[in-house]
């Protein structure tokens, strides 16, 4: 049975949970700058994390720019380490606020009520299958994987929760999809140098990228429609 929380002590743990994830990346942030060169760290900081946040490019960009930046200027192996860590860890935050507050998304008048309903259909025609679980987990880490445009953090998220799955396994698969896909990018760059960025960047592949990733977008919002009028016709 679900205790209910005094309205003060609601406020509160209600803002904890919206600036959490904001205080953990800031304190992450933070404890890099004495592991390097205060120039390595705004190169992870701003040119790696801060572009990957806001620019409408995926890791197959941010990483290797970063990387071989960082190569440039002489950074020890632990800098582009952690430099690939930090980008993936620009999802998993990502994950936690909107995990943690997607609750606010099904409070919304209307809105939320469409989601709830659509979350309650997945769940059920995917736990009716031993195998739906899994499967649909370890699609939603290849989505998160994939070094295009439109599949990080946010919309693995979204899609997880909207699947009806537990907000601790959307944040796993997104965590180990955004690794999965920070971590090759940034071997690339490490073996293959400019050359690969050059490739990557250019006009051809970035359109390549853009129109995969709205695709496979696509795709899944159509899994997750699929899904829910099977579990409406189940119902009836």
């Amino acid at each position: 049975m679900t205790v209910a929380r005094p309205p003060v002590a609601e406020a509160f743990f209600r803002a904890g949970l919206f600036v959490l994830p904001f205080a953990i990346a800031f304190v992450y942030i933070v404890s890099l700058l004495p592991l390097m060169p205060i120039e390595q760290w705004r190169a992870i900081v701003f040119g790696g994390m801060g572009l990957y946040l806001v620019a409408p490019v995926g890791t197959e960009i941010v990483v290797p720019t970063v990387v071989i930046y960082l190569q440039s200027v002489g950074a020890a192996a632990h800098v582009l380490v952690l430099a690939v860590a930090s980008i993936a860890l620009v999802d998993v935050f990502t994950a936690l606020f909107f995990l943690w507050n997607w609750d606010l998304v099904e409070a919304v008048p209307g809105l939320g009520r469409v989601v709830r309903r659509v979350e309650a259909k997945c769940r059920a025609v995917i736990e009716r299958r031993k195998w739906g679980e899994n499967a649909t987990l370890t699609a939603l880490a290849l989505y998160v994987a994939l070094p295009v445009q439109m599949t990080g953090g946010l919309f693995g998220s979204v899609l997880g929760r909207v699947l009806g799955m537990d907000k601790v396994k959307v944040f796993l698969a997104v965590t180990a999809g955004s690794l999965a896909g920070a971590v090759p990018m940034g071997i690339l760059a490490w073996v293959a140098g400019p050359p690969i960025l050059a490739f990557l960047a250019s006009s051809t592949v970035q359109t390549v990228a853009a129109v995969a990733g709205i695709l496979i977008t696509v795709a899944f919002i159509a899994a997750v429609v699929w899904l829910y009028r099977r579990g409406r016709q189940d119902a009836d």
